[in-house]
């Protein structure tokens, strides 16, 4: 009996690792709604610009740059303390969720798609997050969201303005320091490589012709490594014009 109860544990180890793994090979999401609305946003940092601070893969085949988007809202919001809605851009279930207000972190959450393998942990998945909000407090981990529906609000105080972050990512099962900066990712990418034609169409309207003009590439900024601030984690001449694009 103890021996076909061990087969059985080990048959469903088997069958978990396996989908574990097929679950890593899963295209990307494509984002079919738009997160935010256009109107209340001002520019948007560019894909390993040198704004803000460091965020790269683990594995150290990109550095010192940041590879991420902060989606910076217009003054006139931020001065009538008005809140900028963020939306779920595809079907899909809350994989992460995060709030630290010891640190005055405001909240994270992030999406795995709506496929066979939502039971599953999202560790190495391609997800959607967005970083300093105030997420919705009726969303737990393993809700189901439909695209457009909405995730939570940025309300950004004062006249100085303030952003949002966009990031497209794999998650790490442990996390590491790098230059300062404690790294959760396996992989990154820009959300505008992941957008459907109707969604970058939203922000052509806006003025960016191409994914070109908010994607650098990587050799491109191999040949400009970012500068630190004192060592890091966070850049110099981070209003450089080359680290954004302005609606």
């Amino acid at each position: 009996m103890a021996r076909k109860i061990f087969i059985g544990i080990g048959v469903l180890f088997s069958i978990f690792i396996l989908l574990f793994v097929l679950s890593q090979n899963q295209p990307p999401p494509l984002l079919t709604t738009n997160f935010v609305n256009l109107d209340k946003i001002e520019r948007i940092s560019r894909f390993r610009s040198c704004a803000g601070h460091v965020t790269v893969p683990q594995n150290n085949r990109e550095q010192r740059r940041n590879m991420k988007h902060y989606f910076w809202i217009k003054k006139s919001i931020t001065t009538n303390d008005k809140p900028v809605e963020i939306y779920a851009p595809y079907n899909g279930f809350v994989s992460v969720l995060r709030s630290d207000s010891n640190e005055g972190l405001e909240g994270e959450i992030a999406l795995v798609p709506k496929d066979v393998f939502v039971f599953l942990p999202p560790i190495g998945r391609w997800t959607f997050s967005v970083q300093h909000i105030n997420v919705r407090q009726d969303l737990k981990r393993g809700k189901e969201v439909k695209a457009g529906e909405l995730l939570g609000t940025a309300t950004i105080r004062g006249e100085g303005g303030g952003s949002f972050d966009i990031v497209y990512a794999k998650f790490a099962p442990t996390l590491k320091k790098i230059d300062n900066w404690t790294d959760p990712f396996i992989d990154l990418d820009s959300v505008f490589n992941h957008m459907s034609d109707s969604v970058f169409a939203q922000y052509q309207k806006k003025g960016v012709a191409t994914k070109d003009d908010i994607v650098m590439l990587k050799e491109q900024r191999d040949q400009n490594l970012c500068q630190y601030q004192n060592g890091g984690p966070y850049f110099e001449n981070q209003e450089d014009p080359d680290n954004w694009v302005i609606f």
